[in-house]
């Protein structure tokens, strides 16, 4: 791989995160009186961060309330109801033995996603996980991806963006990085195909070979 290093969208890129999404929303939906959602509209819902989320469901009005309902809920789903993605683990650790360094970039809240790896056991891969705050918005804003690289000490031209949706194809793109596609979470392969991505992998694995 010519790259050295990569960065890592979470959410059905490494790993499917949607069945405690989907048990964590169903339940802030039904405690605001909404009908619930089935998986595949998760897989389309979510993507750009909790209060994006929020909005879309609750509606604009109530939203902050009824983040605080769904973390509460999330505090218990989001390690037992996420798993690793095929080849996860087994692509990381022949990455990570290249020598090639990584960070997870996610519009998860980041406490979330560093729980998750760690309890996947997959967090030794990586050099940092990153998720929105108080100085970096939620993607496609490109200040994630640019501070994995001022952490992994990378140049644009080295990097490599892996993401599941057409959103990391416009993340990247503003970060100046390139990027790969796997239709393992919310896109389709034919969304995929049409966002233009440099890279569409048939499987994760897949990133061995480029």
């Amino acid at each position: 791989m010519k790259y050295r290093s990569l960065i890592f969208d979470l959410d059905g890129t490494l790993v499917d995160s949607y069945p405690a999404l989907l048990e964590s929303l169903n339940f802030t939906l039904s405690t605001f009186g909404k009908s619930p959602v089935d998986l595949a509209t998760i897989k389309k819902l979510v993507g750009r961060g909790l209060d994006n989320l929020m909005q879309q469901t609750i509606g604009m009005d109530r939203w902050q309330e009824a983040a605080r309902v769904f973390r509460q809920s999330y505090d218990q789903t989001h390690e037992r109801g996420s798993f690793l993605l095929p080849d996860v683990t087994q692509t990381l650790a022949t990455l990570h033995h290249n020598g090639k360094r990584m960070c997870v970039a996610s519009n998860k809240p980041a406490d979330y996603s560093k729980n998750i790896l760690k309890h996947l056991e997959v967090d030794r891969f990586f050099v940092e996980c990153l998720g929105p705050n108080s100085e970096i918005p939620p993607k496609p804003d490109p200040a994630m991806l640019r501070a994995a690289m001022r952490l992994m000490e990378a140049p644009e031209s080295d990097s490599l963006y892996v993401g599941d949706m057409p959103l990391d194809v416009e993340t990247a793109r503003k970060a100046g990085v390139a990027v790969a596609l796997v239709p393992t979470g919310g896109g389709s392969l034919e969304e995929l195909r049409a966002a233009g991505a440099d890279i569409l992998l048939a499987k994760f694995s897949d990133l061995l070979s480029w």
